[in-house]
């Protein structure tokens, strides 16, 4: 499998990612020994990066990946996405960027995984509610505290862009 860089620190991963939004039942029930079978055979074919998030499952995901990874976690490039509020009884669900939120969805999914740290932490839905300056200063902090390595947003505006990578990298 080749290799691409994904952050500017120079890790480099596989050119094809795992996305494991499946292993939270998704798609159809999953059990945990099909997911790990699942990461077994992405390793054998080269396969290093893994995509996840906090919402996928309520961290049923992220706990799968971590139960596999323990022990292990030098295999794979983890990025988790988080922002997504989700109410387990209703079902309801909201975007929140605010900085005490996006710092407890950072601590519990590097809880769930089992890591200190994760490769990449993307913002999973924008909130223009939130200035997005205040939203980089947010994940600077994180990246600064080596909780994380690299900021990404999985959907975004080009104009929001280019001011959040005015505040930093």
């Amino acid at each position: 499998m080749k290799k691409r860089q994904l952050l500017s620190n120079g890790t480099r991963v596989s050119e094809v990612g795992l996305g494991c939004m499946s292993f939270a039942g998704f798609y159809g029930p999953t059990t945990e020994t099909e997911a790990h079978g699942t990461l077994t055979a992405a390793l054998d074919l080269g396969i290093d990066f893994l995509d996840t998030a906090d919402v996928y499952g309520l961290g049923k995901s992220e706990t799968i990946i971590g139960s596999f990874i323990r022990g292990n976690a030098d295999k794979f490039t983890i990025a988790t996405k988080g922002s997504i509020w989700r109410d387990p009884e209703t079902g309801e669900r909201g975007i929140r960027n605010d900085a005490p939120y996006l710092r407890e969805c950072l601590e519990k999914s590097l809880s769930r995984l089992g890591v200190d740290h994760v490769a990449l932490y993307y913002v999973h839905r924008r909130n223009p509610e939130i200035e997005i300056e205040e939203l980089m200063e947010t994940l600077l902090a994180f990246k600064k505290e080596g909780k994380i390595g690299g900021i990404g947003f999985s959907e975004i505006s080009p104009a929001s862009l280019r001011r959040a990578a005015a505040v930093g990298t």
